[in-house]
């Protein structure tokens, strides 16, 4: 498999793990997650006489299996190619290693759920391992498709210099924000606090009638929810002014597009967060709710690939000193020998 084919797998199996995730949320939100009462059986059968149901539950069972198949054919190829610089190597093996963990501990935290009547804490832990375990195949995608793109730039012979980002806070902060509130609606879900306010924007006639039990989640889950709006819009804002006014920060235009896409997709996720409230949790709404936080979720991580991908050129060009020649010549990577006196090599791919 080439490296081009290889990341279009990676993508395809993104897809397809966001499918499983909604189907899952479909589940949940029917009602049907012990429709099977025992696993990995179901109903002491491998494949269970039809009801609709049943059904429903056991497609979400051997799409997981499918999923799970195809991540471990990414997993080895990932351990056997031979194509990558060094450190690209290293963060790709990385990133499949992190998954194969988070996917390992999402196959047993399934069989808890039904086997533990599904408990909340278990469901929402199941939800956020497959959240998880979709990070690290977005961030194996990452890594190929850096590492695609400084072949192409050293092939052309041009530079990219002027497309790195530097910022000056800690873009990691974005991703944790998106996965924390992922985690408290994964509370509200599981525990049904979705439609214990009635009305919308205020909560049983009040802006905060209690901060506890799960009138205070689903209250908690709401402030989370404006400030995230806020925060996503006013960086969409941003991004748009810092180019327009020329910025002393350099604004490459695919972060300039992630931010204004993370800030579209935030409002979208405000819009269906509120239908969901006022139609009373219907899974036609509920699944792409959770959907689109798991599309910003990406969008954050790809934001803190770049930064990362930024800050580690720039390191690579303070050692590189006189090969900067060679440094300019890739934004994902650098291979300089000859450095100083002596024979040395460096092979930095931003991962």
């Amino acid at each position: 498999m080439t490296l081009k084919s290889y990341r279009i797998y990676l993508i395809v199996l993104a897809v397809m793990i966001l499918g499983l995730m909604a189907l899952g949320a479909g589940v949940r939100t029917m009602n049907a997650g012990l429709s099977c009462p025992d696993w990995p059986l179901c109903f002491g059968k491998v494949i269970p006489d039809f009801h609709p149901a049943v059904w429903f539950e056991f497609v979400h069972r051997a799409y997981a299996g499918v999923v799970a198949l195809l991540y471990a054919a990414a997993l080895v190829i990932a351990f056997r190619r031979k194509d990558l610089s060094q450190i690209s190597r290293k963060s790709l093996r990385l990133a499949a290693g992190w998954g194969t963990l988070f996917l390992s501990a999402q196959i047993i935290m399934g069989g808890l759920t039904v086997l533990m009547l599904v408990k909340a804490v278990i469901v929402t832990t199941h939800l956020l391992l497959a959240t998880l375990f979709l990070g690290a195949v977005l961030w194996m995608y990452f890594v190929v498709d850096r590492e695609l793109s400084s072949q192409a730039v050293s092939e052309t012979k041009t530079s990219l210099k002027s497309e790195t980002w530097l910022p000056g806070w800690p873009v990691v902060i974005l991703p944790v924000l998106v996965f924390s509130q992922i985690a408290i609606g994964g509370l509200v879900a599981s525990t049904y606090a979705g439609s214990v306010c009635v009305d919308w924007p205020l909560c049983n006639g009040k802006w905060v009638p209690t901060w506890k039990g799960a009138i205070g989640l689903q209250v908690i889950h709401r402030f989370v929810a404006y400030a995230l709006v806020a925060l996503f819009v006013g960086l969409a804002v941003w991004a748009v002014t810092a180019a327009r006014a020329g910025a002393k920060t350099v604004l490459p235009a695919r972060v300039r597009g992630l931010f204004l896409f993370a800030g579209v997709i935030v409002i979208l996720q405000t819009v269906v967060g509120i239908l969901n409230l006022l139609f009373y949790i219907p899974p036609h709404i509920t699944v792409p709710h959770q959907t689109l936080a798991m599309i910003l979720l990406g969008i954050t991580l790809r934001l803190w690939f770049e930064a990362r991908s930024a800050r580690l050129l720039g390191a690579v060009e303070l050692v590189g000193g006189g090969v900067s020649d060679k440094a300019s010549r890739a934004q994902a990577g650098l291979q300089a020998s000859e450095a100083g006196g002596g024979q040395t090599s460096v092979d930095v791919v931003l991962s």
